[in-house]
């Protein structure tokens, strides 16, 4: 699903979560896909969907559990995907394409990058026994393939508040969710508020506004005119 948004074309991944989809990430039949969104320059965005378990694999179905239980499905739909973007070198070769992973909270992925860091220097540290086993395709280290092109989306997250100078301030994009029910308003500005205390004006100006700007072409107020 494709839209317009000043000037630039931006498209919805499915909400299906592409834990679902197959083939999975490392199939040449998605080469067209990475390559089209790299050349003609849309956003690519994945989004979360809590799949249902069928009648009977899932106890926690219709309880009070389900609320909690809710949680790792939300890790895990972007989890798996998440990783292979790295482990078949899909950023390494398309240093255009951009994913703004939504709707995902941020806290959970300071770890995430770390241990892919750790695996790429245990790669090149035996790199004589990778060497005939595609090593080239991972010349870049996991860390600054996510700094330099990806984008996380949240709505409340304590965790990813106080290790900025993880993702840097320019690639965390605040969201509210309105309209669903499980979204923050109409609270926004209390919750905004609260868990960026710590940051300046012109951080807190980025991540609720300025990033999303800068990334979709459009066109918003300074932070001095925002704040009036």
């Amino acid at each position: 699903m494709g839209t317009v948004a000043g000037g630039r074309r931006t498209v919805r991944g499915a909400e299906t979560g592409l834990l679902g989809v197959r083939p999975r990430l490392h199939d040449p039949a998605w080469e067209p896909v990475w390559s089209a969104f790299e050349e003609t320059g849309p956003i690519m965005s994945w989004h979360v969907f809590v799949f249902l378990p069928a009648p009977g694999e899932a106890p926690e179905v219709g309880k009070a559990a389900s609320v909690f239980t809710t949680t790792k499905w939300f890790v895990s739909q972007f989890l798996d995907p998440f990783v292979d973007l790295f482990a078949w070198g899909i950023l390494e070769r398309h240093p255009k394409l951009r994913i703004v992973m939504a709707e995902s909270g941020a806290g959970w992925l300071p770890w995430v990058v770390q241990e892919l860091d750790h695996r790429h220097w245990r790669l090149w540290e035996t790199k004589t026994f990778w060497q005939d086993k595609g090593i080239d395709l991972y010349k870049t280290k996991p860390s600054d393939l996510f700094k330099r092109q990806i984008y996380v989306t949240f709505q409340e997250d304590y965790v990813a508040m106080r290790l900025l100078e993880f993702f840097g301030e320019d690639k965390l994009l605040w969201a509210s969710d309105y309209p669903h029910p499980d979204s923050i308003w109409p609270r926004s500005h209390e919750i905004v508020a609260r868990q960026m205390a710590q940051l300046s004006e012109q951080q807190r100006y980025k991540i609720t506004r300025g990033n999303a700007a800068a990334l979709y072409g459009l066109n918003v107020d300074e932070p001095a005119a925002a704040s009036r």
